[in-house]
């Protein structure tokens, strides 16, 4: 497992989701109940309505669990055009949380979590240990990682 030590940003970000789409098949965002949307995120969830897989009521996702209430997890294919639109809405790994943005970006390749983020406490982890993939991540620009033993 990797844990990402300094938030990507700008340019560090844009290479990391490229890899991501590069090698995921899956993605989600979350919709906190809870929380009030703001014009932002609701233009945010118009754009993305022709790309929904799916959407869930959830408790937890990957890195969260709530207590209590529920959120919606949208879940959508990697596609080019969705990576492009990752991109532009945010400027770093950890602007993905609300008011502006839907919550918690995560990856997936074959169903199993590759990249998972908890935007709000700014925490990031990819649970890659393929070594190519790990050289890859190695060679985004400005990413600050640790490989966590386990």
């Amino acid at each position: 497992m990797i844990q990402i030590l300094e938030e990507p940003v700008g340019s560090t970000y844009k290479q990391l989701i490229s890899l991501a789409f590069k090698i995921c098949d899956e993605f989600i965002l979350v919709k906190r109940e809870q929380l009030e949307l703001t014009e932002k995120t609701e233009i945010l969830i118009e754009e993305l309505k022709p790309y929904v897989k799916t959407v869930k009521k959830q408790e937890e996702w990957p890195g969260t669990r709530l207590l209590g209430h529920h959120a919606d997890i949208y879940y959508f294919n990697c596609k080019p055009e969705l990576e492009e639109l990752l991109i532009n809405k945010a400027k770093g790994l950890y602007r993905w949380r609300h008011p502006d943005l839907l919550e918690d970006l995560c990856f997936f390749k074959n169903k199993e979590v590759w990249l998972l983020t908890t935007a709000h406490e700014q925490l990031g982890f990819i649970t890659t240990t393929d070594r190519v993939e790990i050289s890859m991540i190695r060679e985004i620009e400005g990413i600050m990682i640790q490989e966590i033993r386990s």
